[in-house]
């Protein structure tokens, strides 16, 4: 969403700057060579500075995708962590259900034993 943002911006500023640069041009009091010379130099501004700009959005698209890649392995992490934890909380009530189950057992054997005295 924000890359579509970003070429959005990028075409708009393209197409103002090359026609308020055709515009002041065409407009302006110059004979034919001073009109093509002026207008092949704001091409040339008009080129450089959308390269300009096309290079900062790449590198701001580069920092923002390094940073959802980090966060996710993060998050990834401490889903993991988390899953694990109550994993192990299962696995403990479980043992200590069946350890319940085993004293239970071996007490009634016991009071069964004393009781067959």
């Amino acid at each position: 969403m924000a890359n579509q943002k970003g070429k959005d911006l990028l075409v708009g500023a393209i197409v103002g700057t090359v026609l308020g640069a055709v515009t002041a041009l065409l407009f302006a009091p110059k004979s034919g060579r001073e009109l093509r010379a002026d207008i092949a130099e704001q091409y040339n501004n008009v080129s450089e500075k959308t390269q300009e700009i096309a290079g900062q959005l790449a590198e701001k698209s580069k920092e923002v995708a390094k940073s959802v890649s980090e966060h996710t392995v993060e998050w990834a992490g401490k889903t993991k962590d988390a899953a694990l934890g109550i994993a192990d909380q299962v696995k403990t009530w479980k043992n200590g259900k069946q350890e319940n189950a085993s004293a239970e057992a071996s007490v009634a054997a016991t009071t069964q034993e004393q009781e067959d005295k």
